[in-house]
């Protein structure tokens, strides 16, 4: 049964039901966000009545221009034969909508998934996206170098521990503006734990290495300058910009590794010397690294790493790595803090276009941090739509940690007649790193489009109609599911009265008991050929014709139809060894029919899913004829004029 309902999605929701197989709704979720509206130039007039109850030619012109290429009758594309599919697809709705379908727990639970997944390409700011991501591809292609001093400072510290942290910031900066090497002000100031280790030196990095107001920094402060002071949730910054390069992209390396011992400071480097000889002998990596690297996770795997990007590896590694050139390169005996490695250049994957990262990069932002940004944009500008009041006193309150008793049921916030109080607000206050001012701001921006959301219907007459469509499939599907597809597999008599009445539909061709022979080349299958002719068995000619690993032939057998795939085009359907049929330069097809089977009925268990699929078309044909009964269909033959001539044109 080729189901087809009626709904705006481009790919269109097509239920299809064949051979017993009924694809499940979950693929719908493949459609949700292919969104197309079709805006039809034309008079909204009342094209029908059911019952009394109006249907515009709207609905009808928008479902009408996305399904009339996909259906597959060629007859069925007038306007006046689409107009009695489009019927049978309201009288059943109407039905469903009868028997109050739309209103059981399971059904809403299922839209209300739906509706979270439509909505989506409605709550993007696609302006400030699109900024968003050219701009992550910027510092994509581009990777920078920086130092760093960091002097830490909680988000909820008091107002005098935070004047003290951004005093502190401000006396380093100043000593660094002075003269004194940044380095030494980094060990002298910086509480990041790595200044230890790197002198404040962080390495490269590019886009979403680093939280979002740190990489914008540094990105935005030219090179050889010093930042001002700024804050993130860890506390209060400032950057020296050391250098700025065209990305190198990623590579994936192997490596041996030797790690030092501390009762022989000359073992590691010994041993890889010996290795690093094997290896100009013609050793392979990987079986050295499998054998001997003391990096047990990427042994196993021939040394190989996960690929990765510039400043990713600590150094001497990654700066080694990345100065290989050519795939295959193996990097002399090097040490590092922790023993001594060689490395193999496996791969490298330079830096993508732009078009093919875009959509990478725009998931990235729409589920990192900066999808904040879009979400503020976007509850900036829905703030001009709607009336919203706060409680000034109440949130002073809040912001100084003042709470006053008995106040929790008092309203915080309202958006239009949505109220938000005290006790539903502080559910937000338990989050870490960030201020009851910043947490009330969130909150906000969250409860404006949390309202958006709710009421996206009244406002957007484009996803008020795709929801709605979807909303009928849903429920259609339901429907359909009680009605028919279930009701056809469980009547086990009706499906076998329906078959004895139809039988004659239902018939095998000309079939035979057949044995193929598929050689790869045409001497073997003149070989197998005339082994069949000598009436060799399958083990028999195998054996002589194979090569121990190498296969020439293999055979099929059972019983095919005359026009069955399994047989070269024009095969001659006739008792015995067939010629050799040639296929392409290496399928070469030799056929021999050992008994012909005259054309008969089938039985049931023989052809039941086509039966089942012919049972349901008729039960759904006869339940449509019972629902033009049950309902009064008056067609507007006005509108309906009006409407063939707009198509027409």
């Amino acid at each position: 049964m080729n189901f087809l309902i009626f709904t705006q999605v481009d790919t269109q929701f097509l239920i299809f039901r064949t051979n017993n197989i009924m694809l499940n709704r979950v693929l719908l979720t493949v459609f949700l966000f292919v969104i197309s509206i079709v805006n039809a130039q034309i008079k909204d007039e009342v094209l029908l009545t059911i019952d009394k109850k109006p249907v515009y030619t709207s609905e009808f012109i928008r479902v009408y221009q996305k399904n009339k290429d996909i259906i597959i009758d060629s007859n069925q594309k007038s306007v006046d034969d689409y107009l009695n599919m489009f019927i049978d697809f309201k009288l059943k709705l109407q039905y469903a909508y009868d028997l109050e379908l739309d209103t059981t727990i399971s059904f809403k639970n299922e839209l209300s998934k739906y509706r979270e997944q439509l909505i989506l390409p409605y709550l993007v700011d696609n302006e400030v996206s699109e900024l968003l991501v050219e701009e992550a591809y910027a510092r994509t292609i581009d990777e920078i170098n920086v130092s760093h001093i960091l002097i830490k400072v909680s988000v909820d510290a008091s107002p005098s521990d935070t004047l003290n942290a951004y005093n502190k910031i401000n006396e380093a900066r100043n000593k660094v503006l002075s003269g004194v090497a940044f380095e030494q002000v980094a060990k002298e100031y910086s509480e990041d734990p790595s200044v230890k280790h790197n002198n404040g030196n962080l390495g490269y990095f590019s886009a979403f290495d680093m939280v979002y107001s740190f990489e914008s920094t540094a990105y935005n402060t030219p090179v050889g300058e010093i930042s001002k002071p700024f804050r993130t949730k860890f506390g209060y910054h400032i950057l020296k910009i050391n250098d700025k390069r065209s990305s190198k992209g990623e590579i994936e390396i192997a490596h041996i590794f030797i790690k030092n011992k501390e009762d022989d400071i000359d073992y590691a480097k010994k041993q890889i010397i010996e290795l690093y000889k094997k290896l100009l002998q013609g050793e392979k990596f990987d079986y050295l690294a499998k054998n001997y690297s003391d990096d047990q996770s990427s042994a196993q795997k021939g040394g190989l790493l996960p690929k990765f990007s510039s400043g990713k590896l600590i150094n001497p590694i990654d700066s080694i790595a990345f100065s290989m050139k050519d795939v295959g390169d193996i990097s002399e005996p090097f040490s590092s803090n922790y023993g001594w490695h060689i490395l193999k250049l496996t791969n490298k994957y330079p830096i993508k276009s732009y078009d093919e990262l875009k959509q990478n990069l725009k998931q990235q932002i729409e589920n990192g941090s900066r999808s904040i940004i879009i979400k503020k944009s976007l509850a900036k500008k829905l703030e001009n739509d709607y009336k919203i009041t706060e409680d000034k006193n109440l949130l002073n309150q809040i912001y100084n940690n003042d709470i006053p008793p008995n106040s929790q049921d008092k309203n915080l916030l309202t958006i239009e007649d949505e109220n938000y109080t005290l006790n539903e607000f502080k559910k937000s206050l338990n989050k870490d790193n960030e201020t009851s001012k910043e947490i009330y701001t969130e909150y906000r921006t969250d409860k404006i489009i949390e309202y958006y959301k709710n009421h996206l219907e009244e406002i957007n007459n484009d996803f008020a109609i795709i929801f709605k469509e979807y909303s009928d499939g849903l429920l259609l599907f339901d429907l359909l599911q009680n009605n028919i597809w279930d009701k056809a597999e469980k009547d086990s008599i009706g499906l076998q009265q329906y078959f004895d009445q139809n039988n004659k539909n239902y018939s095998w061709k000309k079939r035979a008991k057949i044995i193929i022979a598929t050689c790869n080349n045409y001497d073997k299958a003149i070989l197998v050929k005339d082994l069949m002719l000598k009436n060799k068995t399958i083990d028999e000619i195998k054996l002589l014709i194979n090569e121990d690993a190498t296969i020439h032939v293999l055979f099929n057998e059972g019983i095919v139809e005359e026009d069955s795939n399994k047989l070269p085009e024009n095969y001659d359907f006739i008792k015995g060894v067939s010629k050799i049929y040639k296929v392409d330069k290496n399928h070469f097809i030799i056929g021999n029919i050992i008994e012909i089977l005259p054309a008969e009925l089938k039985e049931l268990d023989e052809t039941r899913g086509q039966v089942l699929n012919d049972y349901q078309n008729y039960l759904e044909q006869e339940w449509v004829k019972e629902l033009h009964n049950r309902y009064k269909v008056e067609i507007n033959k006005k509108a309906l004029k009006n409407l063939k001539k707009e198509i027409d044109d």
